[in-house]
């Protein structure tokens, strides 16, 4: 974003802050990305609070999660050509859910659990598209209709054959 702000000549950079700094998870999310926090604050969780839930912020703040959590669900489904809710558990009911429990920790704790979950989180979200890729890549039976689309690969294949001459087979169908 700070290249396309230097070559438009837009004056305000301010896209992130330290957000490797915070204690909370609402802290990271608010200073990780500052443009899209403005615009979920001003277009979502006003007309929220003012207008469906009326002055019920938790509610409020559980539709900014849901909303974003499926559009970034939807822009990987649209890219990998495949639904698999993976983001969507982790960001809209794990995310949620850390955001309220870092909220009553201490600040080194809540710091500390922030940086577990980049590590552990951001691992097992990629290892886990990249099994239901290969998976949908390798495995036999594939079709194209919704369904197809729609249902987990990985959970289902219990070989991957990837030419005529030899197979492999998955750890948990071994005699």
């Amino acid at each position: 974003m700070n290249g396309a702000a230097e070559l438009l000549r837009f004056a305000d950079r301010m896209f992130y802050r330290d957000w490797w700094n915070e204690s909370t998870f609402a802290g990271y999310i608010r200073s990780w990305n500052v443009v899209v926090h403005d615009w979920l604050y001003t277009y979502v969780y006003k007309d929220c609070v003012e207008h469906v839930f009326r002055n019920c912020r938790p509610l409020a703040t559980v539709a900014v999660f849901t909303v974003s959590s499926v559009f970034h669900e939807f822009m990987l489904a649209c890219s990998l050509r495949f639904f698999y809710p993976v983001l969507l558990v982790q960001f809209g009911f794990l995310g949620l859910m850390l955001m309220f429990v870092t909220k009553r920790l201490g600040k080194n704790v809540g710091n500390v659990l922030l940086w577990l979950m980049f590590s552990i989180g951001n691992g097992l979200l990629l290892s886990l598209y990249f099994m239901e890729y290969y998976a949908r890549r390798n495995c036999p039976g594939i079709g194209d209709s919704i369904v197809d689309y729609m249902v987990p690969v990985s959970w289902t294949c219990n070989g991957i054959s990837h030419n005529p001459n030899w197979t492999i087979t998955a750890p948990w169908s071994l005699p």
